[in-house]
């Protein structure tokens, strides 16, 4: 069993994770970042164009992640590609589990952010990667010219929807109720895409299909009328679930499973935080998580030095 020991270890492989490593590592901390074994970036991975960050060009989500974890290792952060299984306090921090190594902290930053909502409908399951996907920048060239369908009302859904329907892709968004959460600019743009067309009050019940997808069950909500629409693709973005169950009963949750911390990111146990989408009140966009991530970077830092 490998053992390793350094004053700060960040969890996670999401831009949270990656910059609260970044900005410790630069300001001198010994840094360790357990970034897991899914692609750098999170879920931010995902997408093609981020755009929505202060002074800086829309970038692909993969390459803003490498940037940062070359960051990491020019300011002499270590960086492991493992999976964080628990964590338990000891004497004087913290030690993190995996399966093959344990880690002694003196602080730990916990980012490992959430992973997207599974459509829990009949089908869906059954055909998941079989045209129920959750990658539109992975999935959008195998369906130029063919139908989709897209569920959801948060930036997430638009974005994806957009570049499905800017890689030839026939989109109908399916949205629950008759409002959205996403960003003016984003539902303005897909308003003018006539590519796109729109099923408000209306939710997908059923995906159909044997090997693969080849339609969809909805019921509007309004008359409660059911119909359905043939399609070769389903794209789900309808919420997060925190990642944050190898936390144990280190920390406190809400009813959704999210991490309770105090306005300085600390949570119930000495020496950990929790920062970006694992904790509750987290605001969803990547202001949110660079700013969240800068401020448990300090604090963690700040406590090392012996500054409460």
């Amino acid at each position: 069993m490998k053992t390793g020991s350094c004053e700060l270890a960040v969890v996670g492989g999401g831009i949270t994770a990656l910059t609260a490593a970044w900005h410790a590592a630069l300001d001198g901390c010994q840094v360790m970042l357990l970034a897991g074994d899914d692609l750098p970036g999170g879920l931010v991975a995902n997408i093609g164009a981020v755009d929505g960050f202060p002074g800086s060009a829309p970038v692909a989500g993969m390459a803003m992640a490498e940037r940062l974890m070359q960051g990491i290792v020019a300011h002499g952060g270590i960086i492991e590609r493992s999976v964080a299984e628990g964590i338990d306090a000891a004497s004087g921090g913290l030690v993190l589990r995996t399966a093959t190594a344990r880690w002694r902290a003196g602080k730990v930053i916990a980012a490992t952010g959430a992973r997207l909502a599974a459509l829990d409908v009949p089908g869906a399951a059954a055909l998941r990667d079989k045209g129920v996907l959750q990658c539109a920048w992975c999935n959008a060239g195998l369906y130029r010219g063919r139908r989709v369908v897209v569920i959801g009302a948060g930036d997430a859904a638009f974005q994806e929807t957009l570049h499905l329907a800017g890689c030839g892709a026939k989109v109908t968004m399916v949205i629950r109720g008759e409002a959205v959460r996403a960003r003016r600019s984003l539902v303005e743009q897909a308003a003018a895409n006539e590519a796109i067309t729109f099923l408000w009050s209306t939710e997908v019940t059923e995906v159909i299909g044997t090997d693969h997808v080849t339609g969809v069950a909805l019921r509007e909500h309004g008359s409660g009328e059911t119909s359905s629409l043939d399609c070769d693709a389903v794209f789900p973005y309808i919420g997060l679930v925190p990642a944050g169950a190898w936390l144990g009963d280190l920390v406190e949750t809400g009813p959704a499973g999210a991490v309770i911390t105090d306005a300085r990111l600390r949570t119930r146990t000495s020496g950990l935080f929790a920062a970006g989408a694992v904790r509750q009140g987290y605001g969803g966009r990547l202001t949110d998580a660079v700013g969240e991530a800068t401020l448990a970077a300090r604090e963690a830092c700040a406590a090392l030095a012996g500054n409460p």
